[in-house]
């Protein structure tokens, strides 16, 4: 019997007869006499015997561990498989984290072993980096984590485990490379890494470049870190990648990712600041409004050339509730609507309903930037619709952040009345650099407290005096008392 082998064909010879030939792939076997089929069955078999062995002794192997998963399971079934790198993997790992016995030196042979059979597995690298370290085998654990880098390069486990491993080391170069693309592919950890480098290192200026990806979300999330430990400066190299970062097709920018920056600002009398940034957000959401009140006035300017200071003041525009807009929360027994049917200016006005209750009420409300200091007059439109108690809602002016720079509050509204236009002067003292424009209704002790009812405001609007005489600024000081 011989063997002859072509470029696509082999074939079986005996006693000059083809028993068995491959022809494209196709085996074709040529029937004939009874010896033949003996010799060809005894072939056949060593041909495929071996395979059929090794087949069982790989399902012998992953029966054993399927049941249990123990180091004697792992060890029996490394007896029928050796060549099997998991395997070696895993009861590395029980050695390694066994909450028992740990063997650190005979789980580094586990891991050596497995990755002689399959350099690939990175996670076994780690591993083995994990035991070089306990060991005290610096430059054997680097080594063996560049292998597992190399192996998985964007893997954001790897890299956070890497990037641990070098932070221990006091290796922070690394560590913020290894953090970085960690925190890309993976952003819920980049609060995480921000918050380690932020206690180990001292320069926090460079952590922005150092650490956070320059993607739309990474840098809104360290901006909001920034903003949440009072770091405003800091916080401004952050919001100008926000400008740059193009928003994904699948999300949105929303202007309210700047109200907790606007609110620390104005805290901090920074209204310029905040008023720029209010802008900004405003243009990088696309709602095409813009926010020219920052230009500010030469004293004395007419009325007929003042801006007018209220944003949204015919509520024309979707309330944003925060920043320089409308703010008020949702309430159970207030209920806030736009209304498109009863107006004064433009297409809408804002219609308030109290539920029957007797509420200390001041929830509607507005920052409003002043240029500079003087006589200004707010006017309003006010319609009202069954208000009850002896304390209906007015409209106050107070400075802000400190209450004294401006004071101002009208007249109550009536129970029932049409559209009706009102106009009080105020005047805004020295370094007040904003007011808050409020709708109050004081609680009342009367027995019949509970207020209920409708009323509508429109046209809201604060303008400079027509000029800044002694008349007006005793006049606005009589209205604030």
């Amino acid at each position: 019997m011989i063997f002859v082998f072509s470029h696509q064909d082999w074939f079986i010879y005996s006693e000059g007869m083809s028993l068995l030939r491959v022809e494209k792939g196709l085996i074709i076997l040529d029937t004939g006499t009874l010896p033949r089929r003996i010799i060809f069955t005894v072939i056949i078999l060593a041909l495929v015997t071996p395979a059929i062995y090794r087949s069982y002794r790989i399902f012998r192997a992953d029966r054993i561990v399927r049941a249990e998963q123990t180091f004697e399971s792992y060890s029996r079934a490394l007896q029928y498989d050796p060549a099997n790198a998991t395997l070696w993997w895993h009861r590395g790992r029980l050695r390694h984290y066994s909450v028992g016995v740990v063997d650190i030196s005979q789980a580094i042979s586990d891991y050596q072993k497995a990755l002689s059979l399959n350099p690939r597995l990175s996670q076994a690298w780690v591993d083995l980096a994990d035991c070089y370290e306990r060991t005290e085998r610096y430059a054997d654990a680097e080594e063996a984590l560049n292998n597992a880098l190399a192996t998985n390069t964007y893997s954001p486990i790897m890299r956070w485990q890497a990037g641990n491993f070098f932070l221990r080391r006091g290796n922070l170069s690394r560590m913020y490379e290894c953090f970085k693309m960690a925190s890309e592919y993976d952003p819920e950890k980049l609060g995480i890494a921000v918050d380690i480098a932020w206690k180990v290192d001292t320069d926090h200026t460079g952590i922005l470049q150092k650490l956070v990806p320059d993607k739309l979300s990474a840098n809104l999330r360290y901006f909001d870190f920034l903003v949440s430990r009072d770091e405003l400066d800091l916080a401004r190299a952050g919001w100008e990648r926000v400008l740059k970062n193009d928003i994904p097709p699948e999300s949105e920018f929303k202007v309210s990712s700047s109200f907790a920056c606007i609110d620390r600002l104005l805290a901090k009398s920074r209204v310029e600041e905040a008023e720029r940034i209010w802008d900004e957000a405003l243009q990088k959401a696309g709602s095409g409004l813009r926010d020219t009140r920052i230009v500010k006035e030469e004293p004395g300017v007419g009325a007929s050339g003042s801006p007018d200071l209220v944003w949204n003041g015919s509520f024309e525009n979707e309330i944003l509730r925060g920043g320089f807009d409308w703010r008020y929360p949702n309430l159970q027994d207030v209920q806030f609507q736009v209304d498109s049917n009863n107006r004064m200016e433009g297409l809408k006005s804002l219609r308030v309903t109290f539920g029957s209750t007797n509420i200390s009420f001041s929830h509607l409300s507005q920052i409003v930037p002043i240029p500079n200091p003087g006589s200004y007059i707010l006017d309003f439109y006010v319609r009202t619709e069954g208000l009850t108690t002896d304390q209906t809602p007015y409209v106050a002016i107070q400075g802000y952040p400190e209450g004294p720079g401006a004071s101002l509050r009208t007249d109550r509204f009536p129970e029932s009345t049409p559209w009706k236009k009102m106009s009080f002067p105020f005047v805004v003292k020295e370094n007040c650099r904003a007011i808050q424009l409020i709708l109050r209704r004081d609680p009342s002790s009367k027995f019949d407290n509970q207020i209920k009812g409708s009323l509508w405001l429109d046209g809201m609007s604060i303008h400079a005096a027509p000029d800044a005489t002694g008349t007006a600024a005793e006049h606005g000081a009589a209205a604030g008392n």
